[in-house]
């Protein structure tokens, strides 16, 4: 029986996954909240986790972890935009001050940063045969 090792990729979805968490953390103080984003941010990171631990035993199944990880993380980002839509607006037309979206794009930034790392990942092998 071949021994497997986890990959580069595993330990960049690990990065993502802690990535997610900070974002999921940091949009608890957004203005305008969706439950789903929340959801959709925990489901990533359990992903991440998930690349460590399957990443040794089923390497085939688990290179395909990086992909579903940056849906679910630019998922978050656009489901989360939905209800910021409006403020964003309002702080360009200067009604309300820009402390009201900046935990938004703080959460956006963590977001997108988790979304990048899982882009670069999904082209590494989180699992390969030893």
């Amino acid at each position: 029986m071949e021994k497997n090792k986890l990959g580069f990729g595993a330990y960049m979805c690990i990065v993502a996954a802690i990535l997610a968490v900070v974002a999921c953390v940091i949009y608890k103080s957004v203005m305008y909240t969706y439950q789903p984003v929340f959801i959709m941010l925990i489901a990533a990171a359990v992903l991440g986790v998930l690349a460590l631990v399957i990443g040794k035993a089923i390497p085939a199944v688990a290179n395909y972890i990086p992909i579903c990880m940056s849906v679910l993380l630019f998922s978050a980002i656009v489901w989360g935009s939905m209800l910021m839509v409006n403020q964003i607006g309002y702080v360009i037309a200067g009604l309300d001050g820009v402390g009201t979206i900046l935990t938004y794009f703080i959460f956006a930034g963590f977001t997108l940063a988790a979304g990048v790392v899982t882009i670069v990942a999904s082209f590494l092998k989180v699992g390969e045969a030893a």
